[in-house]
């Protein structure tokens, strides 16, 4: 194996010596058959490459060796401490070149706690081309954790009319936003190794209906649960969607802003990418608002409306974020509320007002800095007199003794 393994090495340096270089890119990822395992359990690591194929390479995983251990990989692959280092090359020079599933690994867990599998290497194209490569790691957890989805609270509210949900929860992290009851729509992104959402959703009536459905046997690519709300006296009802986007990459599901501001107008509350939902007050002259939004991922893109004119009163702008997967979005919801001309005015006015206010503020501030300085300089003037006083009298002193002696010796 050893001698197989040294061939591989001497035909990838061939590949580097003989062949030009260029500036061909890939993506290379791991993923799991589990993400999240017991103590004892085996998982299965692939190393898969996209956008591109690959006629050789040498990869290596670098594995947290306390929470698992190595099992069994592909025929050339050793494994040295906590790295696995795996070789591959087309035998026919290219022809039978490959991307998506490369390599699969075996490893056993061993010990609580996540752990993280952290690929790299060189990998070579069809034509001998080094591929510039960019890596994403894998983050797999022993010991699942007890989803508390069981509610220590009911609703309370007697309202047979009442559709409202009271708490909206799920056993997975990353649902945004924080659950708010005008809030209808959320976003969660899973890993494509998960095939169910446990909801619990108590409505604020202990009587009213709900119907949950969608969020088991998940698809690929984009599911919605619904969670549907129906009053006690069925008058009234509510639909909350939490829009779900399965993959095998999760950077590629990124609907997240780097950047949401608007031009001489301050978001409530600021902006925070957890939060969907912002207010903002604008001047009765407003028309029109400059926002810039920038996504996360530089491959997303975002399309923004309601930003043109603007009415009195309420204005819902839209800012929608769509992925670089094409199908995964996010909308975030600005309500602009554009004052009237008798709000305006009265806007001016406590402004004015609060500007005077201010202006005296820093009138006495000063003015009480000034009495402060002369009443410092008068203390110190204080404290310059006494130690005149002092020193003349020390003086005095002296001399009066000196003066006493020298009659004394005169009279002797």
């Amino acid at each position: 194996m050893l001698r197989k393994i040294m061939n591989i090495c001497i035909i990838l340096i061939c590949l580097m010596i003989t062949k030009s270089f260029a500036n061909t890119t890939g993506t290379v990822y791991l993923n799991t058959n589990k993400e999240i395992v017991e103590i004892g359990e085996e998982i299965e690591v692939t190393i898969n490459i996209e956008n591109i194929k690959t006629a050789a390479f040498t990869a290596y995983i670098n594995f947290d060796d306390t929470k698992f251990e190595y099992i069994s990989g592909t025929e050339n692959t050793n494994v040295i401490g906590n790295r696995v280092i795996t070789l591959w090359f087309d035998q026919l020079g290219g022809k039978q070149a490959k991307t998506g599933e490369l390599i699969k690994l075996k490893f056993k867990a061993k010990a609580n706690g996540l752990a993280n599998f952290v690929v790299s290497g060189q990998f070579y194209s069809e034509n001998g081309q080094l591929i510039e490569t960019d890596f994403k790691e894998l983050q797999v957890e022993v010991g699942k954790k007890e989803a508390k989805l069981t509610s220590d609270e009911q609703g309370t509210d007697t309202n047979k009319s009442n559709a409202e949900l009271k708490s909206l929860r799920v056993d997975i992290e990353g649902i945004v936003p924080t659950f708010a009851q005008d809030v209808k729509q959320y976003y969660l992104n899973i890993r494509n190794t998960i095939n169910n959402v446990d909801v619990l959703a108590v409505a604020e009536n202990p009587k009213s209906s709900i119907e949950i459905t969608g969020n088991t046997n998940l698809n690929d690519g984009l599911n919605i649960i619904s969670i549907k709300v129906v009053s006690e006296d069925k008058t009234q009802e509510n639909i909350y969607n939490i829009n779900v986007t399965k993959t095998a990459n999760l950077d590629t599901a990124n609907t997240n802003l780097e950047t949401l501001a608007i031009e001489n107008v301050l978001l409530n509350p600021p902006f925070d990418n957890t939060i969907t939902h912002y207010d903002i007050e604008i001047s009765n002259s407003t028309t029109q608002l400059n926002i810039l939004a920038v996504p996360e991922n530089e491959n997303a893109s975002t399309s923004i409306s309601g930003n043109n004119d603007l009415k009195e009163g309420n204005n819902q702008i839209v800012i929608s974020v769509t992925a670089s997967n094409g199908f995964t979005k996010k909308d975030f919801i600005i309500n602009a509320y554009k004052r009237n001309a008798q709000e305006e005015e009265q806007f001016i006015n406590e402004q004015e007002m609060q500007q005077e206010k201010l202006e005296e503020a820093y009138e006495i501030e000063q003015t009480f800095k000034v009495e402060e300085n002369i009443s410092e300089e008068a203390n110190n003037n204080k404290w310059y007199i006494i130690g005149g006083i002092i020193v003349t009298i020390i003086v005095i002193s002296i001399i009066g003794i000196i003066y006493f002696k020298k009659k004394k010796s005169g009279n002797n």
